[in-house]
């Protein structure tokens, strides 16, 4: 029979409090909770139109042609006058002065270009187009738009995030049930990254040039995340 020492016992003993130790810190004193997540999504159809307009001339005399393009864009300026565009969502560039060169069959300074950009912010779908209809009868030639806005993006937002809180409560209210347990109240909320509205303009031209209907703005979705710590009953 195999003899327990006494330098056995002490060891064990030393095990037995080590143990009883250690084992607080397995149990967890926390309520039981569900962490998860919710999203929501506003659809919403820009209704401010940015458009730039350059101005721009070619060839030797620089004095001429700054005098023409500084013609063009004051007419660029009356225009939006006209529509009642306001003077803060209209900016002129600075003159530009770029050399212009051939270089076959060898390099050779040909003229100069001559240019500045105007770009307008417009409040409306019929604004922007009569705002192109008339930059084109000026006979300008390049003419782009610059991208779209949603002129209450922010209170969208809010409405994106209001939705997505109550999709995460939904989501958990499930689990819950299923779990057969209660859904308690909110113990952590962090709201995740918010998306901003990215329109694309989407065009189609109709028999009537100049027609708002031949416009049509495509629309865009503000979306909102979250992620909440629901407490368990």
């Amino acid at each position: 029979m195999k003899r327990i020492t006494a330098a056995s016992l002490i060891a064990l003993g030393a095990l037995s409090l080590t143990a009883c130790n250690d084992a607080p810190h397995l149990i967890n004193h926390g309520p039981d909770s569900i962490t998860v997540s919710g999203s929501g999504d506003i659809a919403a159809q820009p209704d401010i139109f940015r458009v730039v307009a350059t101005a721009s001339e070619q060839g030797d005399d620089i004095a001429a042609m700054k005098s023409r393009v500084d013609d063009t864009v004051a007419d660029m300026l009356d225009l939006a006058d006209d529509l009642d565009i306001e003077e803060k969502q209209v900016r002129a560039s600075d003159l530009r002065v770029q050399p212009q060169w051939q270089y076959q069959p060898e390099r050779k300074l040909i003229g100069h270009q001559v240019s500045r950009d105007v770009t307008f912010r417009a409040n409306g779908l019929n604004t922007y187009t009569q705002l192109l209809d008339g930059l084109a009868k000026q006979g300008l030639r390049d003419i782009r738009p610059a991208g779209t806005e949603v002129s209450n993006a922010d209170e969208l937002a809010n409405q994106a995030l209001e939705k997505a809180v109550a999709d995460a409560r939904q989501r958990a209210s499930i689990i819950a049930e299923a779990a057969d347990r209660e859904l308690g109240k909110a113990i952590q909320i962090q709201a995740q990254d918010f998306q901003p509205p990215q329109p694309v303009m989407m065009m189609a031209r109709s028999k009537e040039s100049g027609n708002a209907d031949s416009y049509r703005p495509g629309e865009t979705d503000i979306t909102a995340r979250v992620q909440i710590t629901f407490e368990l009953d």
